[in-house]
């Protein structure tokens, strides 16, 4: 099984830093399972190749994996049943400007 390095963009700490500590536990073991390569027991749902999110129970972590890394660029609440576009579209923009540096 591969094993990857975790990589967080500060909106995600932030989240994180203020998520109750019992959904900062779930998110842990989830991000945890992710480091070991474990995918199937978390739910992730792709949004635009290659761009994925991580749901954790009303959290939602934007993220895509390159090479041994997988990086965090985003968190946000989840308010409605589609992730809203402008989600999307800021993490592609991350994701490119990550990629060309």
């Amino acid at each position: 099984m591969q094993h990857y390095t975790t990589l967080f963009f500060d909106s995600v700490k932030a989240i994180l830093v203020s998520m109750p500590e019992t959904d900062r536990a779930k998110t842990a073991v989830a991000m945890s399972a992710m480091k070991e390569g474990n995918f199937q027991v978390v739910e992730t749902k792709l949004l635009r190749t290659p761009i994925r999110e991580l749901k954790v129970k009303k959290y939602r972590f934007v993220f895509f994996i390159h090479g041994q890394l997988i990086y965090f660029l985003h968190a946000f609440i989840k308010q409605s049943l589609k992730t809203p576009k402008r989600e999307i579209d800021y993490a592609e923009i991350l994701y490119k400007r990550v990629i060309e540096s």
